[in-house]
């Protein structure tokens, strides 16, 4: 019998393998979980070289998997790369930071933010060229909205770049440019490899902090670039599952690449494909019209042939499908790709966001076993008074993010945080506490959608997200119980994480 190298006792263990299952200890050996069960049992396998780990009353589950990130973009915030926009309180402070940054450098020279949101703003209105003019007239200056599907440039900065945008994504007066052209945009002002290697080792610290093992990331060509050096380096700690744009495609085809092709700390993932924009960009394709827009029903990216043919394309090449699909006219024309591509269970094709689907548009998923990669922090935006009401009006925003309805139809559930803001317990505290009943789930759910649920979507549950014998020991400890009450998951924090059985955290 293998002896155990590592057992943790004292606490509560949450494998997370059925509801209410809960163990007293977990042995650990050679980076796998070597037995769960009680601590009479898991004691046995102790030498006098195996390391006691008291839990002293906290919680030991698996490590969490965001099944949706853009890293790269966090950890280009985090050093400083991009400012950081996301906790200005109104439209004043968020050109404060930009009068910041400008001071910061010389004249002439370009000054990137991110994560502006209006909607949680007095004035709820976007950032506009104007504003960014006055504060800015000698530098040019671009700043991407939180949802990344809307970003405000000066005059300076649109001198300097060349567009060639639809007239519907791009505004001249304001400045405003969406989905494609602001990805066009940006893509301009890419940063060196080095930032982007350093980007990646500080959101990978982060992320441990956060109680991540994993990540699905969404990458360009630079970004995988990196990861591959830092994970030759023996620099790289979190396991990454690198999601391409469909701009890729032909390129990875002609290389015989597909889904799964790498190991389990880096590997290719899902081709991406963008259906729609988003609510706050308004470009988001609905049925009916915007509440706070009559005329306008949001965009499809692509018309249903164009979609269809790229779909099948993918996966007649062997690769998993990730289709953003936001407004419900976007996750039909993303269902309707899948079925004539003929997509099965075994494909795990995914609809990312898959916010305001209709009953028939779950039936169809459910048939289809499609994987519901979704957002619990997005319930952030909806209920009474909040942006999704106002886009939508109060009927379709009691139907936004509708998990308790994606669960009951059997539609496998993937939690990821999309980056809006990174981090599992503040999307499960969301979803936990969400304004409607569709939205809402048990504690247990949402950390089985946080674990098992991303492992299931990126084919590595034999592997990962429960905590069973014989499974890689990527584990994280919480300061208490989440799933006990009267435990708030409001004062939960992260107090450890192994991934492997190798302690990355603190």
């Amino acid at each position: 019998m293998r002896s155990a190298s590592r057992i943790f006792l004292g606490g509560v263990v949450l494998p997370l393998t059925e509801p209410g299952a809960r163990a007293e200890a977990l042995a650990v050996s050679e980076g796998r979980i070597l037995a769960i069960g009680s601590a009479e049992e898991v004691l046995r396998l102790r030498t006098p070289n195996t390391e006691i780990v008291d839990l002293t009353g906290r919680a030991l589950l698996p490590g969490f998997i965001d099944a949706h990130m853009h890293l790269v973009s966090h950890g280009l915030r985090e050093i400083g790369y991009y400012l950081d926009l996301s906790e200005a309180g109104s439209r004043e402070e968020a050109l404060e930071r930009v009068r910041e940054g400008v001071r910061d450098r010389g004249p002439g020279e370009w000054v990137l933010g991110r994560g502006w949101d209006e909607s949680r703003w007095p004035e709820k209105r976007y950032i506009t060229r104007g504003d960014l003019d006055g504060i800015a007239p000698e530098n040019p200056v671009a700043l991407v909205r939180v949802d990344g599907h809307i970003l405000v440039a000066n005059t300076q900065a649109l001198e300097r770049i060349p567009l060639e945008a639809a007239p519907e994504e791009f505004d001249a007066p304001t400045g405003l440019l969406r989905e494609r052209a602001a990805w066009a945009f940006l893509a301009q002002l890419r940063p060196s490899s080095q930032e982007v290697e350093e980007a990646i080792v500080a959101a990978q610290k982060r992320a441990h902090a956060l109680g991540i093992t994993a990540v699905h990331d969404v990458v360009h060509a630079e970004h995988i670039r990196a990861y591959l050096r830092l994970y030759k380096q023996g620099k790289l700690t979190l396991r990454v599952r690198l999601n391409v744009p469909v701009e890729h495609l032909d390129a990875l085809v002609e290389l015989g690449l597909g889904t799964g092709f790498g190991d389990d700390r880096l590997q290719l993932g899902a081709v991406k494909i963008f259906a729609d924009g988003s609510i706050g960009a308004r470009n988001a394709a609905l049925s009916e019209p915007y509440a706070d827009e009559p005329s306008s029903q949001g965009k499809l990216n692509y018309p249903q042939e164009e979609l269809d043919r790229l779909v099948k394309k993918a996966h007649e090449a062997g690769f998993q499908l990730m289709i953003h699909a936001i407004g419900d006219r976007a996750i039909d024309a993303a269902l309707t790709a899948l079925e004539r591509a003929g997509v099965t269970p075994e494909d795990r094709a995914r609809i990312e966001h898959f916010e305001l689907p209709t009953e028939q548009h779950l039936e169809r998923a459910a048939r289809l076993g499609v994987v519901a990669s979704m957002q619990p922090n997005f319930v952030q935006w909806s209920g009474p008074g909040s942006m999704y009401e106002k886009r939508l009006g109060p009927e379709r925003d009691r139907r936004m993010d509708p998990h308790r309805w994606v669960l009951e139809r059997g539609i496998p559930l993937a939690f990821g945080s999309d980056g809006m803001p990174f981090g599992p317990l503040y999307g499960i505290r969301c979803v936990e506490k969400a304004p409607h009943g569709p939205q809402r789930l048990t504690i247990e759910e949402a950390l089985r959608a946080y674990t098992w649920g991303g492992a299931y979507a990126g084919f590595q549950e034999r592997e990962l997200g429960t905590l069973e014998p014989g499974k890689r020991a990527d584990l994280v400890v919480l300061s208490e119980d989440p799933t006990e009450p009267p435990q708030r998951i409001q004062s939960l924090e992260v107090h450890g994480l192994s991934v492997e059985g190798r302690q990355v955290h603190p």
